[in-house]
């Protein structure tokens, strides 16, 4: 596991990707900060499953709610990017080649996994700050009181909003790795990943509510919400949790038993 979780940082830390990262993290919190903060609701209103309120904003950990209501919505994206990152290595012929060092398979995806999320984790975190720095600027032009974000208690909320957006992301990662161990062709699974995650799941959701309850994208967007009017964000934590396992259990076998040089 070492070895390919060394392997990958290797990819990882790399200059480009190191700054293009950091780019992009910066744009993404700013601009959802913004986003979040212009979209706050008056107090009496009526927020939509995934909306904020002036008065949540008010409390301990409204800055970091401004964090996680924006992230709900990059799910999708986060999704294609997973199954592109471990599909072009069964493409490129990368897999193949690794193994011949590291022939232990479920020990090479278990390092080039971990790596995959300590970076991102990496990320997650930098983001949540910079997030929180935005919001707090733009917040008294929504008079949108702060006073609270400052303390014990915002920071045990920070500290589970943190958690609770790890967990969402590692399903995405868990599930895209799952998709690229089954497809491994990089355009079938990015067309398969990017129609369920996007249109259909949401598609369904929109004729059928109740598909909230059920389908992976949707519990894991209703879990970075804190739940939603349809799902709690404990059953979205324990079904998708079920999800996990069984895509986890799935990829491992087919990846140990599949012929990797077709």
């Amino acid at each position: 596991m070492i070895p390919s979780l060394r392997a990958e940082l290797v990819k990882i830390l790399r200059r480009r990707v190191l700054i293009v990262t950091a780019l992009t993290t910066a744009l993404f919190s700013v601009g959802s900060a913004t986003i979040v903060i212009a979209s706050a609701e008056s107090a009496g209103s009526s927020p939509s499953d995934r909306g904020v309120t002036i008065a949540s904003l008010s409390e301990a950990g409204g800055g970091t709610e401004v964090f996680t209501t924006a992230v709900s919505f990059a799910g999708t994206f986060l999704f294609v990017v997973f199954v592109g990152v471990f599909a072009v290595e069964f493409a490129r012929g990368t897999v193949r080649t690794a193994l011949l060092f590291q022939p232990r398979r479920i020990s090479f995806l278990a390092g080039k996994t971990a790596a995959l999320l300590a970076f991102a984790g990496a990320v997650i975190a930098a983001a949540e700050l910079l997030t929180w720095t935005a919001a707090r600027l733009l917040a008294p032009s929504q008079d949108i009181a702060t006073d609270r974000w400052i303390g014990t208690a915002a920071v045990g909320d920070g500290l589970a909003d943190y958690a609770t957006v790890m967990f969402w992301l590692a399903g995405y990662a868990l599930l895209g790795m799952t998709l690229a161990v089954l497809v491994r062709s990089v355009p079938i699974a990015l067309a398969i990943g990017i129609a369920w995650a996007g249109p259909f799941e949401h598609l369904l959701q929109d004729a059928w509510n109740p598909a909230q309850r059920y389908f992976p994208g949707l519990l894991l967007e209703a879990l970075a919400a804190g739940g939603t009017n349809q799902v709690s964000a404990t059953q979205a934590l324990a079904t998708v949790t079920a999800y996990i396992v069984v895509a986890v259990t799935v990829a491992l076998t087919v990846f140990t038993r599949r012929d990797i040089t077709t």
